[in-house]
Protein backbone atom coordinates (compact mmCIF):
# COMPACT_ATOMS: atom_id res chain seq x y z
CA UNK A 1 0.00 0.00 0.00
CA UNK A 2 0.99 3.87 -0.22
CA UNK A 3 3.11 5.01 2.36
CA UNK A 4 3.11 8.66 1.16
CA UNK A 5 -0.01 11.03 2.06
CA UNK A 6 -0.47 11.35 -2.07
CA UNK A 7 -4.53 12.49 -3.03
CA UNK A 8 -3.94 9.67 -5.45
CA UNK A 9 -4.51 5.78 -3.90
CA UNK A 10 -2.43 3.56 -6.26
CA UNK A 11 -3.99 1.16 -8.42
CA UNK A 12 -2.70 -1.76 -6.89
CA UNK A 13 -3.59 -0.42 -3.29
CA UNK A 14 -7.26 -1.59 -2.86
CA UNK A 15 -6.60 -4.83 -4.75
CA UNK A 16 -3.91 -6.25 -1.92
CA UNK A 17 -4.90 -7.66 0.91
CA UNK A 18 -4.90 -5.05 4.26
CA UNK A 19 -1.71 -4.87 5.80
CA UNK A 20 -0.01 -2.75 8.20
CA UNK A 21 1.95 0.13 6.27
CA UNK A 22 5.14 0.92 7.12
CA UNK A 23 5.91 4.73 7.97
CA UNK A 24 9.33 6.02 9.03
CA UNK A 25 9.81 8.49 11.89
CA UNK A 26 7.72 7.49 14.21
CA UNK A 27 8.63 5.81 17.61
CA UNK A 28 7.68 2.09 18.69
CA UNK A 29 4.17 2.30 19.76
CA UNK A 30 4.11 -1.51 21.04
CA UNK A 31 6.27 -4.27 22.21
CA UNK A 32 8.93 -4.91 19.31
CA UNK A 33 7.78 -1.76 17.78
CA UNK A 34 4.96 -1.91 15.39
CA UNK A 35 4.34 -0.61 11.69
CA UNK A 36 1.91 2.51 11.92
CA UNK A 37 -1.03 2.83 10.04
CA UNK A 38 -1.26 4.53 6.34
CA UNK A 39 -0.89 8.16 6.66
CA UNK A 40 -3.57 10.10 4.86
CA UNK A 41 -3.93 14.45 4.70
CA UNK A 42 -6.43 16.49 5.84
CA UNK A 43 -10.44 15.05 6.77
CA UNK A 44 -10.89 11.03 6.71
CA UNK A 45 -13.17 9.41 4.69
CA UNK A 46 -16.12 10.96 6.45
CA UNK A 47 -16.41 14.63 5.69
CA UNK A 48 -14.51 14.05 2.12
CA UNK A 49 -16.62 11.34 0.86
CA UNK A 50 -20.15 13.65 2.12
CA UNK A 51 -18.63 16.59 -0.17
CA UNK A 52 -18.61 14.14 -2.89
CA UNK A 53 -21.86 12.74 -2.46
CA UNK A 54 -23.26 16.53 -1.64
CA UNK A 55 -21.66 17.40 -5.39
CA UNK A 56 -22.91 14.27 -7.28
CA UNK A 57 -26.27 15.14 -5.50
CA UNK A 58 -26.78 18.75 -7.31
CA UNK A 59 -25.24 17.99 -10.28
CA UNK A 60 -28.16 14.86 -10.70
CA UNK A 61 -31.22 17.13 -9.37
CA UNK A 62 -29.89 19.62 -12.15
CA UNK A 63 -29.32 17.31 -14.85
CA UNK A 64 -32.99 15.74 -14.37
CA UNK A 65 -34.59 18.86 -14.11
CA UNK A 66 -32.68 20.36 -17.63
CA UNK A 67 -33.11 17.15 -19.31
CA UNK A 68 -37.09 16.83 -18.52
CA UNK A 69 -37.24 20.77 -19.21
CA UNK A 70 -35.53 20.06 -22.62
CA UNK A 71 -37.85 17.37 -23.58
CA UNK A 72 -40.96 18.47 -23.16
CA UNK A 73 -39.99 21.83 -24.54
CA UNK A 74 -41.22 24.23 -21.21
CA UNK A 75 -38.55 26.13 -19.39
CA UNK A 76 -40.03 28.73 -17.58
CA UNK A 77 -38.64 31.81 -15.90
CA UNK A 78 -40.29 30.58 -12.52
CA UNK A 79 -39.00 26.79 -12.76
CA UNK A 80 -34.97 27.75 -12.56
CA UNK A 81 -35.51 29.80 -9.51
CA UNK A 82 -37.98 27.34 -8.06
CA UNK A 83 -35.14 24.34 -8.29
CA UNK A 84 -32.23 26.32 -7.01
CA UNK A 85 -34.62 26.80 -3.59
CA UNK A 86 -35.83 23.20 -3.50
CA UNK A 87 -32.10 21.41 -3.28
CA UNK A 88 -31.80 22.82 0.65
CA UNK A 89 -35.03 20.76 0.88
CA UNK A 90 -33.70 18.42 -0.84
CA UNK A 91 -30.12 18.37 1.54
CA UNK A 92 -32.33 18.17 4.44
CA UNK A 93 -33.64 15.07 3.50
CA UNK A 94 -30.94 13.71 3.00
CA UNK A 95 -29.11 14.28 6.17
CA UNK A 96 -32.66 12.97 8.12
CA UNK A 97 -31.85 9.52 6.18
CA UNK A 98 -28.54 9.87 7.03
CA UNK A 99 -27.34 9.27 3.19
CA UNK A 100 -24.02 11.83 4.07
CA UNK A 101 -23.31 9.87 6.86
CA UNK A 102 -23.58 5.82 6.68
CA UNK A 103 -20.56 5.38 3.96
CA UNK A 104 -18.32 6.21 7.22
CA UNK A 105 -19.64 4.35 9.56
CA UNK A 106 -20.90 1.18 7.78
CA UNK A 107 -17.79 -0.35 5.58
CA UNK A 108 -19.69 -2.83 3.82
CA UNK A 109 -22.12 0.38 2.72
CA UNK A 110 -23.75 -0.39 -0.65
CA UNK A 111 -25.66 1.57 -3.25
CA UNK A 112 -28.59 -1.34 -3.08
CA UNK A 113 -28.47 -0.10 0.78
CA UNK A 114 -29.95 3.56 0.02
CA UNK A 115 -32.05 2.32 -3.02
CA UNK A 116 -35.19 2.95 -0.70
CA UNK A 117 -34.26 5.86 1.01
CA UNK A 118 -32.88 7.36 -2.30
CA UNK A 119 -37.34 6.61 -3.83
CA UNK A 120 -38.74 7.98 -0.95
CA UNK A 121 -36.97 11.07 -0.63
CA UNK A 122 -36.89 11.47 -4.44
CA UNK A 123 -40.69 10.98 -4.71
CA UNK A 124 -41.03 13.24 -1.84
CA UNK A 125 -38.84 16.32 -3.25
CA UNK A 126 -40.08 16.33 -6.91
CA UNK A 127 -44.25 16.03 -6.08
CA UNK A 128 -43.35 18.81 -3.03
CA UNK A 129 -41.54 20.82 -6.31
CA UNK A 130 -44.96 19.94 -7.80
CA UNK A 131 -47.12 21.23 -5.50
CA UNK A 132 -44.94 24.35 -5.48
CA UNK A 133 -45.78 24.94 -9.01
CA UNK A 134 -49.47 24.33 -8.46
CA UNK A 135 -49.47 27.17 -6.16
CA UNK A 136 -47.99 29.52 -7.99
CA UNK A 137 -48.86 28.64 -11.23
CA UNK A 138 -52.27 26.56 -10.71
CA UNK A 139 -53.69 26.88 -14.63
CA UNK A 140 -50.64 24.70 -15.83
CA UNK A 141 -49.91 21.79 -13.39
CA UNK A 142 -47.08 19.17 -15.73
CA UNK A 143 -47.91 16.41 -14.13
CA UNK A 144 -46.46 14.01 -16.87
CA UNK A 145 -43.39 15.92 -17.32
CA UNK A 146 -43.14 16.00 -13.42
CA UNK A 147 -43.25 12.20 -13.83
CA UNK A 148 -40.42 11.62 -16.45
CA UNK A 149 -38.53 14.65 -14.14
CA UNK A 150 -38.92 11.66 -10.97
CA UNK A 151 -37.94 9.02 -12.81
CA UNK A 152 -34.94 10.29 -13.69
CA UNK A 153 -34.08 12.12 -10.40
CA UNK A 154 -34.21 8.42 -9.10
CA UNK A 155 -31.75 7.00 -11.97
CA UNK A 156 -29.52 9.66 -12.10
CA UNK A 157 -28.95 10.10 -8.11
CA UNK A 158 -28.37 5.98 -8.10
CA UNK A 159 -25.73 6.45 -10.74
CA UNK A 160 -23.81 9.91 -9.77
CA UNK A 161 -23.33 8.58 -6.09
CA UNK A 162 -21.90 5.38 -7.56
CA UNK A 163 -19.86 7.16 -9.56
CA UNK A 164 -19.02 9.33 -6.48
CA UNK A 165 -18.25 6.14 -4.42
CA UNK A 166 -16.39 4.92 -7.60
CA UNK A 167 -14.11 7.84 -7.46
CA UNK A 168 -13.51 7.73 -3.29
CA UNK A 169 -12.63 4.48 -3.40
CA UNK A 170 -8.95 5.31 -5.40
CA UNK A 171 -8.40 8.33 -2.97
CA UNK A 172 -5.85 7.65 -0.24
CA UNK A 173 -8.33 9.08 2.44
CA UNK A 174 -10.81 6.80 1.84
CA UNK A 175 -8.80 4.18 3.68
CA UNK A 176 -10.01 3.48 7.62
CA UNK A 177 -7.93 2.17 9.78
CA UNK A 178 -8.73 -0.56 11.88
CA UNK A 179 -7.59 -1.99 14.91
CA UNK A 180 -9.04 -5.11 16.42
CA UNK A 181 -9.50 -6.43 20.02
CA UNK A 182 -9.99 -10.18 21.06
CA UNK A 183 -9.11 -13.26 21.26
CA UNK A 184 -6.80 -14.10 18.09
CA UNK A 185 -9.17 -17.05 16.87
CA UNK A 186 -12.04 -14.83 16.54
CA UNK A 187 -9.89 -11.41 15.47
CA UNK A 188 -8.53 -13.93 12.23
CA UNK A 189 -12.07 -14.57 11.49
CA UNK A 190 -12.48 -10.93 11.12
CA UNK A 191 -9.50 -10.07 9.06
CA UNK A 192 -10.14 -12.93 6.77
CA UNK A 193 -13.85 -11.19 5.87
CA UNK A 194 -11.66 -8.01 5.27
CA UNK A 195 -8.80 -9.36 3.14
CA UNK A 196 -11.99 -10.81 1.13
CA UNK A 197 -13.45 -7.37 0.40
CA UNK A 198 -10.79 -4.81 -0.73
CA UNK A 199 -13.40 -2.48 -1.57
CA UNK A 200 -14.48 -1.99 2.14
CA UNK A 201 -11.51 0.30 2.18
CA UNK A 202 -10.27 -1.23 5.58
CA UNK A 203 -6.46 -1.64 6.50
CA UNK A 204 -5.80 -3.43 9.19
CA UNK A 205 -3.19 -2.15 11.41
CA UNK A 206 -3.08 -4.38 14.48
CA UNK A 207 -4.39 -7.48 16.66
CA UNK A 208 -4.38 -6.77 20.14
CA UNK A 209 -5.13 -9.83 22.21
CA UNK A 210 -5.08 -9.37 26.41
CA UNK A 211 -4.48 -12.79 27.29
CA UNK A 212 -1.17 -13.56 28.09
CA UNK A 213 0.06 -16.83 28.54
CA UNK A 214 3.15 -18.89 27.77
CA UNK A 215 1.30 -21.01 25.76
CA UNK A 216 1.01 -18.02 23.09
CA UNK A 217 3.85 -16.50 21.32
CA UNK A 218 4.96 -12.41 22.26
CA UNK A 219 4.15 -11.52 18.81
CA UNK A 220 2.85 -13.35 15.40
CA UNK A 221 1.29 -12.43 12.50
CA UNK A 222 -2.09 -13.21 10.75
CA UNK A 223 -2.02 -14.37 7.38
CA UNK A 224 1.29 -12.85 7.15
CA UNK A 225 0.14 -9.11 7.65
CA UNK A 226 -1.27 -7.98 10.46
CA UNK A 227 0.68 -8.30 13.73
CA UNK A 228 -1.00 -9.29 16.39
CA UNK A 229 0.33 -8.45 19.99
CA UNK A 230 -0.71 -9.74 23.26
CA UNK A 231 -0.95 -8.24 26.80
CA UNK A 232 -2.60 -4.85 28.47
CA UNK A 233 -1.98 -1.94 26.45
CA UNK A 234 -3.11 1.53 26.22
CA UNK A 235 -5.81 0.87 23.57
CA UNK A 236 -6.96 4.82 23.28
CA UNK A 237 -3.18 6.09 23.25
CA UNK A 238 -2.50 3.29 20.61
CA UNK A 239 -5.56 4.93 19.02
CA UNK A 240 -4.03 8.45 19.07
CA UNK A 241 -0.57 7.81 17.91
CA UNK A 242 -1.66 5.20 14.91
CA UNK A 243 -4.34 7.41 13.34
CA UNK A 244 -7.13 4.51 14.14
CA UNK A 245 -10.27 5.43 12.69
CA UNK A 246 -11.90 2.44 13.64
CA UNK A 247 -11.77 -0.01 16.40
CA UNK A 248 -13.47 -3.82 16.18
CA UNK A 249 -14.30 -5.24 19.33
CA UNK A 250 -14.24 -9.16 19.16
CA UNK A 251 -17.37 -10.85 20.94
CA UNK A 252 -14.45 -12.82 23.03
CA UNK A 253 -13.66 -9.72 25.08
CA UNK A 254 -15.45 -10.36 28.27
CA UNK A 255 -14.86 -8.23 30.76
CA UNK A 256 -18.15 -6.47 30.63
CA UNK A 257 -16.87 -3.24 32.79
CA UNK A 258 -13.47 -3.22 30.98
CA UNK A 259 -15.46 -3.57 27.21
CA UNK A 260 -17.92 -0.86 28.15
CA UNK A 261 -15.52 1.95 29.74
CA UNK A 262 -13.29 1.43 26.19
CA UNK A 263 -16.41 2.05 24.10
CA UNK A 264 -17.30 5.13 25.73
CA UNK A 265 -13.88 6.87 26.08
CA UNK A 266 -13.18 5.17 21.89
CA UNK A 267 -16.46 7.36 20.99
CA UNK A 268 -15.59 10.44 22.69
CA UNK A 269 -12.10 10.60 20.67
CA UNK A 270 -14.30 10.14 17.19
CA UNK A 271 -13.64 6.71 16.46
CA UNK A 272 -15.83 4.24 14.88
CA UNK A 273 -16.87 1.31 17.27
CA UNK A 274 -17.75 -2.06 15.63
CA UNK A 275 -19.43 -4.65 18.28
CA UNK A 276 -19.35 -7.94 17.25
CA UNK A 277 -21.67 -9.71 19.23
CA UNK A 278 -21.45 -13.66 20.17
CA UNK A 279 -24.63 -14.40 18.94
CA UNK A 280 -24.20 -12.93 15.05
CA UNK A 281 -23.67 -15.78 13.39
CA UNK A 282 -27.34 -16.89 15.06
CA UNK A 283 -29.10 -14.19 13.91
CA UNK A 284 -27.42 -11.78 12.13
CA UNK A 285 -29.10 -8.51 11.45
CA UNK A 286 -32.58 -9.04 12.15
CA UNK A 287 -32.83 -7.21 15.74
CA UNK A 288 -35.73 -4.19 16.20
CA UNK A 289 -34.05 -1.86 18.19
CA UNK A 290 -36.60 0.35 20.41
CA UNK A 291 -36.09 1.69 24.17
CA UNK A 292 -38.94 0.61 26.95
CA UNK A 293 -38.47 3.84 29.32
CA UNK A 294 -35.29 4.64 28.39
CA UNK A 295 -33.81 0.80 28.70
CA UNK A 296 -33.03 -0.02 25.42
CA UNK A 297 -34.13 -3.20 23.79
CA UNK A 298 -33.48 -5.54 20.82
CA UNK A 299 -35.93 -7.90 19.69
CA UNK A 300 -35.84 -10.81 17.43
CA UNK A 301 -38.27 -11.14 15.14
CA UNK A 302 -39.95 -14.75 14.59
CA UNK A 303 -38.58 -16.82 12.32
CA UNK A 304 -40.29 -18.03 9.36
CA UNK A 305 -42.38 -16.74 6.06
CA UNK A 306 -46.02 -16.56 5.96
CA UNK A 307 -48.23 -18.67 3.79
CA UNK A 308 -48.75 -14.78 1.88
CA UNK A 309 -45.56 -14.03 1.76
CA UNK A 310 -44.19 -17.53 -0.07
CA UNK A 311 -47.40 -17.46 -2.45
CA UNK A 312 -45.68 -13.08 -3.28
CA UNK A 313 -42.49 -14.34 -3.53
CA UNK A 314 -43.32 -17.43 -6.36
CA UNK A 315 -45.70 -14.68 -8.17
CA UNK A 316 -42.74 -12.35 -8.07
CA UNK A 317 -40.22 -15.32 -8.91
CA UNK A 318 -42.42 -16.54 -11.95
CA UNK A 319 -42.88 -13.74 -13.62
CA UNK A 320 -39.57 -12.35 -13.80
CA UNK A 321 -38.06 -15.43 -14.87
CA UNK A 322 -40.44 -16.01 -17.48
CA UNK A 323 -40.10 -12.12 -18.65
CA UNK A 324 -36.03 -12.96 -18.69
CA UNK A 325 -36.14 -16.11 -20.93
CA UNK A 326 -38.26 -14.25 -23.46
CA UNK A 327 -36.38 -11.35 -23.32
CA UNK A 328 -32.69 -13.33 -23.07
CA UNK A 329 -33.89 -16.21 -25.26
CA UNK A 330 -31.31 -14.58 -28.42
CA UNK A 331 -28.45 -14.79 -25.86
CA UNK A 332 -29.62 -18.09 -24.44
CA UNK A 333 -29.46 -19.92 -28.15
CA UNK A 334 -26.08 -17.99 -28.66
CA UNK A 335 -24.17 -19.39 -26.10
CA UNK A 336 -25.64 -23.00 -26.61
CA UNK A 337 -24.37 -22.78 -30.03
CA UNK A 338 -21.43 -21.52 -29.00
CA UNK A 339 -20.83 -24.60 -26.93
CA UNK A 340 -21.79 -26.88 -29.72
CA UNK A 341 -19.38 -25.29 -31.60
CA UNK A 342 -16.31 -25.27 -29.54
CA UNK A 343 -16.81 -28.97 -27.89
CA UNK A 344 -18.58 -32.29 -28.73
CA UNK A 345 -21.74 -33.11 -25.85
CA UNK A 346 -24.48 -31.34 -25.08
CA UNK A 347 -24.97 -27.76 -24.46
CA UNK A 348 -26.88 -27.94 -20.83
CA UNK A 349 -25.53 -30.04 -18.13
CA UNK A 350 -27.88 -31.29 -15.32
CA UNK A 351 -26.62 -32.07 -11.63
CA UNK A 352 -28.36 -33.47 -8.51
CA UNK A 353 -28.89 -30.87 -6.25
CA UNK A 354 -30.85 -30.90 -3.02
CA UNK A 355 -33.99 -28.57 -2.93
CA UNK A 356 -36.45 -26.83 -0.54
CA UNK A 357 -37.53 -29.72 2.57
CA UNK A 358 -34.66 -32.06 1.11
CA UNK A 359 -36.28 -32.83 -1.83
CA UNK A 360 -34.05 -33.41 -5.00
CA UNK A 361 -34.00 -31.83 -8.14
CA UNK A 362 -31.72 -31.55 -11.53
CA UNK A 363 -30.57 -28.11 -11.84
CA UNK A 364 -29.53 -26.94 -15.15
CA UNK A 365 -26.60 -25.39 -16.81
CA UNK A 366 -24.96 -24.52 -19.62
CA UNK A 367 -21.69 -26.82 -20.13
CA UNK A 368 -18.78 -25.11 -19.68
CA UNK A 369 -16.37 -28.36 -19.09
CA UNK A 370 -15.28 -30.90 -21.46
CA UNK A 371 -17.60 -34.36 -21.18
CA UNK A 372 -15.05 -36.43 -19.89
CA UNK A 373 -15.08 -33.61 -16.56
CA UNK A 374 -16.22 -36.31 -14.12
CA UNK A 375 -14.31 -39.18 -15.53
CA UNK A 376 -10.82 -36.70 -14.69
CA UNK A 377 -12.31 -35.49 -11.62
CA UNK A 378 -10.04 -37.67 -9.18
CA UNK A 379 -6.94 -36.36 -10.99
CA UNK A 380 -7.80 -32.64 -10.20
CA UNK A 381 -8.48 -33.02 -6.60
CA UNK A 382 -5.60 -31.49 -5.10
CA UNK A 383 -5.93 -28.53 -6.98
CA UNK A 384 -9.13 -27.99 -4.73
CA UNK A 385 -8.12 -24.71 -2.90
CA UNK A 386 -10.62 -25.46 -0.10
CA UNK A 387 -9.15 -28.42 0.86
CA UNK A 388 -10.49 -31.77 1.38
CA UNK A 389 -10.67 -33.14 -2.02
CA UNK A 390 -13.46 -34.61 -3.56
CA UNK A 391 -15.17 -35.39 0.07
CA UNK A 392 -15.03 -32.57 2.08
CA UNK A 393 -16.67 -29.31 1.98
CA UNK A 394 -16.60 -27.49 -1.73
CA UNK A 395 -15.11 -28.38 -5.13
CA UNK A 396 -13.52 -25.99 -6.49
CA UNK A 397 -10.34 -25.33 -8.83
CA UNK A 398 -9.04 -21.56 -9.59
CA UNK A 399 -7.70 -22.91 -13.20
CA UNK A 400 -9.62 -25.69 -13.85
CA UNK A 401 -8.03 -27.32 -16.97
CA UNK A 402 -11.47 -29.66 -17.62
CA UNK A 403 -13.13 -26.06 -18.60
CA UNK A 404 -13.63 -25.36 -22.06
CA UNK A 405 -12.16 -21.58 -23.77
CA UNK A 406 -16.18 -20.97 -23.92
CA UNK A 407 -17.06 -22.63 -20.15
CA UNK A 408 -14.28 -20.05 -18.89
CA UNK A 409 -16.36 -16.82 -20.76
CA UNK A 410 -19.69 -18.69 -19.40
CA UNK A 411 -18.34 -18.65 -16.11
CA UNK A 412 -16.38 -15.22 -15.73
CA UNK A 413 -19.87 -13.58 -16.41
CA UNK A 414 -22.21 -16.18 -14.76
CA UNK A 415 -24.05 -17.04 -18.20
CA UNK A 416 -23.65 -21.01 -17.58
CA UNK A 417 -26.49 -20.27 -14.84
CA UNK A 418 -29.17 -18.92 -17.02
CA UNK A 419 -31.33 -22.15 -18.03
CA UNK A 420 -31.82 -22.39 -13.80
CA UNK A 421 -34.46 -19.82 -14.94
CA UNK A 422 -36.38 -23.12 -16.43
CA UNK A 423 -36.07 -24.23 -12.83
CA UNK A 424 -37.44 -21.20 -11.68
CA UNK A 425 -40.49 -21.31 -13.35
CA UNK A 426 -40.89 -24.95 -12.89
CA UNK A 427 -41.12 -24.21 -9.08
CA UNK A 428 -37.32 -26.25 -8.65
CA UNK A 429 -35.49 -22.62 -7.50
CA UNK A 430 -36.25 -19.49 -6.52
CA UNK A 431 -34.65 -16.14 -7.92
CA UNK A 432 -32.97 -15.43 -4.88
CA UNK A 433 -32.42 -18.07 -2.15
CA UNK A 434 -29.98 -20.78 -0.56
CA UNK A 435 -27.34 -21.81 -2.53
CA UNK A 436 -28.76 -25.40 -4.40
CA UNK A 437 -26.06 -27.84 -2.85
CA UNK A 438 -25.07 -31.02 -4.28
CA UNK A 439 -25.66 -34.53 -2.35
CA UNK A 440 -22.31 -34.40 -0.96
CA UNK A 441 -22.19 -31.12 0.19
CA UNK A 442 -25.96 -31.43 1.53
CA UNK A 443 -24.64 -34.66 3.81
CA UNK A 444 -22.16 -32.38 5.34
CA UNK A 445 -24.75 -29.74 7.05
CA UNK A 446 -25.92 -30.66 9.81
CA UNK A 447 -27.73 -28.74 13.14
CA UNK A 448 -29.59 -25.47 12.82
CA UNK A 449 -27.77 -25.20 9.65
CA UNK A 450 -30.62 -27.47 7.92
CA UNK A 451 -33.09 -24.93 8.31
CA UNK A 452 -31.46 -23.23 5.13
CA UNK A 453 -33.82 -26.01 3.49
CA UNK A 454 -36.67 -24.09 4.35
CA UNK A 455 -37.01 -22.01 1.54
CA UNK A 456 -36.42 -22.72 -1.86
CA UNK A 457 -32.71 -22.84 -3.34
CA UNK A 458 -32.16 -19.49 -5.53
CA UNK A 459 -30.21 -18.50 -8.67
CA UNK A 460 -28.48 -16.12 -6.54
CA UNK A 461 -28.01 -15.33 -3.14
CA UNK A 462 -25.96 -14.22 0.32
CA UNK A 463 -23.03 -16.52 -0.91
CA UNK A 464 -22.65 -15.29 -4.78
CA UNK A 465 -22.95 -11.79 -4.02
CA UNK A 466 -20.13 -11.90 -1.26
CA UNK A 467 -17.30 -13.53 -2.84
CA UNK A 468 -19.13 -16.73 -4.33
CA UNK A 469 -16.36 -19.68 -4.61
CA UNK A 470 -13.56 -17.44 -2.52
CA UNK A 471 -15.89 -18.14 1.09
CA UNK A 472 -15.55 -21.33 2.76
CA UNK A 473 -18.10 -24.09 3.04
CA UNK A 474 -18.85 -23.66 6.64
CA UNK A 475 -19.59 -19.48 5.92
CA UNK A 476 -21.29 -20.57 3.19
CA UNK A 477 -23.97 -22.76 5.15
CA UNK A 478 -23.94 -19.98 7.68
CA UNK A 479 -24.53 -17.03 5.26
CA UNK A 480 -27.29 -19.34 3.89
CA UNK A 481 -28.67 -19.94 7.30
CA UNK A 482 -28.80 -15.99 8.17
CA UNK A 483 -30.77 -15.70 4.67
CA UNK A 484 -33.51 -17.67 5.64
CA UNK A 485 -33.53 -16.30 9.35
CA UNK A 486 -34.04 -12.34 7.86
CA UNK A 487 -35.96 -13.24 4.45
CA UNK A 488 -37.48 -10.60 3.73
CA UNK A 489 -38.71 -9.11 -0.30
CA UNK A 490 -36.57 -5.48 0.29
CA UNK A 491 -33.40 -8.32 1.12
CA UNK A 492 -34.33 -9.90 -1.75
CA UNK A 493 -34.35 -6.90 -4.01
CA UNK A 494 -31.08 -5.87 -2.49
CA UNK A 495 -29.47 -8.88 -3.13
CA UNK A 496 -30.79 -9.04 -6.95
CA UNK A 497 -29.00 -5.55 -7.37
CA UNK A 498 -25.72 -6.70 -5.88
CA UNK A 499 -25.83 -9.44 -7.94
CA UNK A 500 -25.26 -7.56 -11.16
CA UNK A 501 -22.14 -5.42 -9.49
CA UNK A 502 -20.87 -9.00 -8.33
CA UNK A 503 -21.18 -10.72 -11.80
CA UNK A 504 -19.05 -7.54 -13.27
CA UNK A 505 -15.98 -7.61 -10.43
CA UNK A 506 -16.26 -11.59 -11.50
CA UNK A 507 -14.60 -12.42 -7.89
CA UNK A 508 -14.60 -16.21 -7.05
CA UNK A 509 -16.17 -17.02 -10.73
CA UNK A 510 -14.13 -20.12 -11.16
Amino acid sequence: MATEASTELPSVALKAEPQAAEVTGLPPLLPGGLEAAIPRPGDKRGSQLRRLLLGADVAALCLAFFVSELAFNALRSIDAPLLLFSIPWWVLLAYAHRLYHLDSHRADYRAADEIGPVLQMATLWSWSCLVAIAVLRPDNVPVTKFAVFWGLTVLLLMTFRAIARALAKRKVWYLQNALIIGPTAQATAIVRKIIRHPEWGINVVACIDFRTSKRFPARTHLFDLVPVVRGDHDVVDMVKRLDIDRVMLAPGLTESRRRIEMVCELSEHGVHVDLVPSWSDVIGGRLDLHEMEGMPLLTVPRTGLRRSSRWLKRALDLAVATAALVVLSPLLLACALAIKIESPGGALFRQRRIGRDGQPFDVLKFRSMYVDADARKTEVAQLNFHGGGNSNGMFKIREDPRITRVGRVLRRFSLDELPQLINIVRGEMSLVGPRPLIENEDRQVEGRFRRRLRLTPGLTGSWQVNGRSEIPFEEMVSLDYLYVTNWSIWGDTKLILRTFAAVLRGRGAY
